[in-house]
């Protein structure tokens, strides 16, 4: 997976406060700009915001589901 976006679930060990790297879909290269914001939306789980080449920011709310850990992606601003 080297190279590609990774998702790192958390661990809830202060310790290891990781797991091991999952992939997460693929075709992130359209993006300039990732980051993860927290909880954008209010539902208590972590969003991540991408930004395109064009300037669009995108939000993939996340599920809470480790398989499928965001949804797809909404456009919440331009420019």
């Amino acid at each position: 997976m080297a190279g590609l976006p990774g998702y790192y679930r958390g661990s809830g060990d202060g310790n290891a406060p990781f797991l091991s790297r999952s992939r997460v879909g693929g075709g992130w290269q359209v993006y300039d700009t990732l980051f993860g914001a927290g909880d954008v939306t209010g539902d208590g789980r972590a969003d991540l915001l991408a930004r395109d080449r064009a300037g669009t920011l995108w939000l993939y709310k996340g599920t809470g589901n480790p398989s499928a850990p965001f949804a797809s992606r909404t456009r919440v601003g331009g420019g």
